[in-house]
C-alpha cells in the first residue's frame, strides 16, 4: 500500500492545507473519519502487515499506531485462531473474493495485556485503479459486556426451560 507516513493517527495532513476549495477535499475528509472515528478502523495490506490503526483501534486494543502499524495482523487474533485466519486471508488475497463483504462478523480479539475481547466488524476489499487488491479494511466495534450479558440470559433461560416441566407437574 506505499508509504505509511500518514496512515499512523495524528500524522494525516492538515485540513488547512488540503481542505475544501484546495482541489483535494477526498483526502482531507477521509483522513479526518478515520482519525475522529470511536470505532476502530483498521487497514492491512495482502501479507496481513497493519497500514492504518487509527484511535479507535488504540482504545480498543490497548496498542498504539506506532507500534501497531507495520506489524502483522495476528498482533490482535488469538493465537488458535491465527491459522484458520492467515488461510482465510491468503485465499481472499488471491481470489480478490471475500464472502465477508456484506456481513456482521463477530469474532474473538486479543487485547494487549491479553485479555480476550468480543468484537464485530465488517471488511471491505481495497482495490486500485487496475481493480488489483492492494489491502482490506475493516470496521470494529467492542462487545464485550454485551456478548456476557447474553450469554448469562441465554443460560438463564435454559435453566428456567429446564424447571417449568418441573414447576407445571407440581401445579396438577
Amino acid at each position: 500500500m506505499g508509504d505509511n507516513s500518514n496512515a499512523v493517527a495524528g500524522n494525516e495532513t492538515s485540513p488547512a492545507r488540503t481542505g475544501p476549495g484546495t482541489g483535494a477535499p477526498d483526502a482531507w475528509l477521509a483522513q479526518a473519519i478515520v482519525r475522529e472515528s470511536s470505532e476502530a478502523i483498521v487497514v492491512a495490506d495482502p501479507e496481513g502487515v497493519i497500514q492504518v490503526w487509527n484511535s479507535g483501534a488504540e482504545r480498543m486494543f490497548g496498542h498504539t499506531a506506532a507500534e501497531a502499524v507495520g506489524r502483522s495482523l495476528e498482533l490482535i487474533i488469538p493465537e488458535k485462531l491465527r491459522e484458520r485466519h492467515n488461510k482465510g486471508y491468503r485465499t481472499t488475497m488471491a481470489t480478490g473474493e471475500t464472502r465477508y463483504g456484506d456481513t456482521l462478523l463477530a469474532v474473538p480479539a486479543t487485547h494487549r495485556d491479553g485479555h480476550r475481547l468480543s468484537i464485530e466488524f465488517s471488511v471491505a476489499l481495497l482495490r486500485d485503479a487496475g481493480d488489483r487488491v492492494v489491502g482490506i479494511s475493516a470496521i470494529m466495534r467492542e462487545v464485550t459486556e454485551r456478548r456476557t450479558t447474553e450469554k448469562a440470559l441465554r443460560m438463564r433461560l435454559a435453566e428456567l426451560e429446564r424447571l417449568l416441566p418441573q414447576a407445571a407437574a407440581s401445579q396438577t
